[in-house]
């Protein structure tokens, strides 16, 4: 029986491939190898920076640097992606990913990983934002949910060994250490010059740039998107409020299990790697399920499941809790590309790359103090409370917030809704 669901599964998988266009196809494949790359060090980066010098503080503040740039970023990536094109930025992007991973190999201080960190999130914030605009591109309406959860269900299928891989890597390399951790940064330098090179020679942009000049016609254009209507606005603050998991919480997550619960090196990896499975085994039929029920019904269900991993990690008494903790904290990466499909509906494409941009600067900033907030709340009220605090900042602001959107499943490129 479980080979015959696998069967269905892969014959679904390559018949929605098969009919996209090829840049959707190549960005599968850039996706999955990206996600491998930032798997290698995920549950690794926070502790590396300890093994550096750093304190809970400090390393919040790297962080928030990181988050900082990244967020200055997000609205010049979206004009420069209608100017010049998908390809460029994708180049771009790619090459701060792999700068920054030489420069976390070579560091010899702490202090040091503020450059690494900030060119990285910048990458990823470009990344994130050209990535996020070809799908727009490329995706129906009708097929949007669905693609990004087959994207997320690949690369987690490509990723789910990764962090093994990674651990087994630091073990024989000497352990939670400084000298046991590097090498796993140098391989993340080797995959980013592949993705480069994928990028380069296969990777076409299929509108024609179309270069504004003027900064005042510029910003105009920025305020006409902002000008569609209340959803806009709240689904923007929507998006915003559900980076706190990722910019708030992982930072800290391998370090309270390290510290406090005595997690090794594998336990870690194992954690990261049950943060892939749930992308993996539900990523498409949620999709689904939002495609055709609604996004909001979705995201609505899929909250209490980012909830209890952040209890299960603060009850956790072996690896099994924190394990489980893992696998539902994956649910909210699924929740993410819901609300993302949500972003793709509300404006027209011609508007897209203004768009997202803009939501990507909002979730920048709202993500720039909550790794501070996170390492202030660890230091001077206890490190459970850090977890504590996003389920009630989640139950109380985006939950309501939520509720408040239209749902976005039956509106047009143009934001009407269909007669």
């Amino acid at each position: 029986m479980t080979i015959s669901v696998l069967r269905r599964f892969f014959k679904k998988s390559f018949e929605f491939i098969s009919h996209q266009a090829k840049n959707f196809k190549i960005m599968l494949i850039r996706r999955t190898l990206h996600g491998i790359s930032e798997n290698l060090s995920v549950q690794f980066n926070s502790i590396y920076a300890t093994t550096l010098g750093a304190d809970p503080v400090q390393l919040g503040s790297l962080r928030s640097a990181g988050n900082a740039i990244g967020a200055l970023v997000s609205l010049p990536t979206g004009w420069l992606i209608d100017s010049y094109g998908l390809k460029k930025i994708f180049l771009l992007s790619t090459t701060l990913l792999m700068i920054s991973a030489l420069l976390y190999f070579f560091a010899p201080h702490w202090i040091y990983l503020y450059a690494a960190v900030i060119l990285f999130y910048m990458g990823i914030r470009i990344t994130c934002i050209a990535c996020t605009v070809t799908g727009a591109n490329e995706l129906s309406n009708e097929e949007r949910a669905t693609g990004r959860g087959l994207c997320r269900t690949i690369s987690s299928v490509a990723t789910l060994l990764t962090p093994l891989l990674a651990a087994w890597i630091v073990s024989i390399s000497g352990g939670i250490s400084t000298k046991g951790i590097r090498p796993i940064y140098a391989l993340q330098g080797i995959i980013f010059t592949f993705i480069f090179v994928l990028i380069a020679v296969f990777f076409h942009d299929t509108t024609k740039a179309k270069r504004v000049t003027g900064k005042g016609h510029v910003f105009s254009e920025f305020i006409k998107v902002l000008r569609q209507g209340p959803d806009v606005l709240r689904i923007m603050f929507m998006i915003a409020l559900m980076e706190l998991p990722w910019s708030m919480a992982l930072p800290f997550i391998p370090l309270f299990a390290h510290q406090l619960k005595g997690a090794d090196e594998f336990v870690l990896g194992g954690m990261a790697v049950a943060i892939s499975i749930a992308p993996f085994l539900f990523s498409i039929p949620l999709g689904r399920l939002a495609d055709r029920y609604g996004r909001k019904k979705l995201l609505f269900a899929i909250s209490p499941l980012a909830w209890a991993s952040n209890l299960l990690l603060i009850l956790a008494l072996g690896r099994n809790m924190l394990l489980l903790s893992g696998l539902f904290f994956g649910f909210n990466s699924i929740a993410m590309g819901i609300a993302l499909a949500m972003t793709s509906e509300i404006v027209s494409k011609k508007q897209m790359g203004r768009w997202i941009s803009i939501v990507s600067l909002v979730r920048g900033l709202m993500s720039i103090p909550a790794p501070m907030f996170g390492g202030l709340i660890w230091d001077h009220i206890g490190p459970k409370y850090v977890f504590i605090a996003i389920i009630i900042i989640d139950v109380s602001v985006r939950i309501p917030l939520l509720a408040s959107i239209r749902e976005t499943l039956d509106l047009n490129n143009e934001g009407d809704t269909h007669s």
